[in-house]
């Protein structure tokens, strides 16, 4: 499966059941109470052994899965499972060492509760609802989560999360290329030359038109603004007005872009013609949305950015202002006081102008 197509984090990949720490007693009570008849079959096993069955009991019913690290499992799930089996309080679970009776709790588990093991005809029966749910246009990541509650619902130890993932892009690669194909169909021969040069280096640039639609934008500066401006007339400029988007589901538009955004020029020409031109169309309908955005957004910044300077430039040509007012204001006083002062049999003449001005 190419890595571009996985969907799933490492993290979910490693840790199917994610074992919360931080629950209420309620979830607790929901999730982790043994029914009389699961007593009784516990109580079926040597004391040792009791709470270790009970979780592993409760897991597969929980999540469909038997947990890998019990030592991981909250103290008050624990306190709680040695309430009810009567058992002295714990902070750890005796495992089985022995691998023959690991594995045959494991078993007589999946029989107490009625769950079969994921083979050739669980995974049969798994491909033949995925293909059904890929139809009607779910998304790989969802149908991951469906497929999970399908398996659990009908009573079928869930396999590891890469083996679903598998299944799932599988799946979906398989039903997308009928839709690849319709999609294909509706491009006119100028619209596929338009995808074409995009996909290529022109002459007297590093990269292919593709990869500068993927940038993401730079800072709001007029010089970008006219560049950024100059891609979004571009992509404009293939011809995708003419195609009929109401033919694509808006979550798989999104979807399709997201993942062409994930290959480069190369991988691109490597696909067959429906998938390349179905993932370029796509990408270049929700491409022109996102440039857009990201126009209105620079526009909006670079306004902030100029309306800031002249606010800075005014208040600084402000306090200038002022520190001069300030001091003809104080010149104007000083004299003022000065001539207030002056004797009145002394006339003034022009050559006291320098002693009542202080200088």
């Amino acid at each position: 499966m190419p890595s571009e197509e996985n969907f799933l984090t490492s993290r979910k990949r490693n840790q199917p059941i994610n074992l919360a720490q931080d629950f209420s007693d309620e979830e607790m009570a929901r999730d982790w109470t043994l029914s009389e008849d699961d007593i009784q079959e516990v109580r079926k096993y040597r004391k040792d052994y009791r709470l270790f069955f009970s979780i592993q009991l409760c897991a597969i019913r929980l999540y469909g899965r038997f947990i890998g690290d019990i030592h991981d499992l909250s103290p008050r799930i624990l306190n709680y499972l040695n309430q009810q089996l009567e058992l002295p309080p714990s902070l750890s679970v005796q495992v089985p060492e022995r691998e023959a009776t690991y594995l045959k709790h494991r078993l007589r588990i999946l029989n107490f509760l009625g769950f079969q093991k994921y083979d050739e005809a669980a995974q049969s029966k798994l491909e033949n609802w995925l293909e059904q749910q890929a139809i009607q246009g779910q998304l790989p990541n969802e149908l991951f989560h469906r497929a999970e509650r399908f398996l659990l619902t009908h009573q079928i130890v869930l396999p590891g999360p890469s083996v679903i993932e598998r299944l799932v892009v599988s799946v979906c690669a398989s039903t997308h290329s009928k839709f690849f194909e319709s999609i294909y169909k509706k491009l006119s021969p100028q619209l596929r030359q338009s995808i074409d040069r995009l996909l290529t280096v022109s002459e007297g640039e590093q990269r292919s038109l593709f990869y500068q639609l993927k940038e993401y934008p730079p800072s709001a500066k007029i010089s970008s603004l006219k560049d950024y401006l100059q891609r979004y007339r571009s992509l404009s400029e293939t011809g995708i007005d003419e195609f009929d988007i109401q033919m694509i589901d808006p979550e798989f538009l999104t979807y399709l872009f997201k993942l062409a955004k994930r290959y480069s020029s190369r991988d691109m020409k490597r696909f067959q013609e429906h998938k390349r031109y179905a993932l370029m169309i796509c990408f270049l309908l929700e491409s022109r949305k996102v440039f857009l955005d990201h126009l209105v957004k620079m526009h909006e910044q670079y306004m902030m950015e100029i309306s800031r300077e002249t606010k800075n430039s005014y208040e600084k040509k402000h306090r200038e202002f002022r520190k001069r007012q300030k001091k003809a204001i104080d010149i104007v006083l000083k004299t003022t006081t000065k001539l207030l002062k002056w004797p009145d049999d002394q006339p003034i003449y022009k050559n006291h102008s320098g002693m009542i001005l202080g200088n």
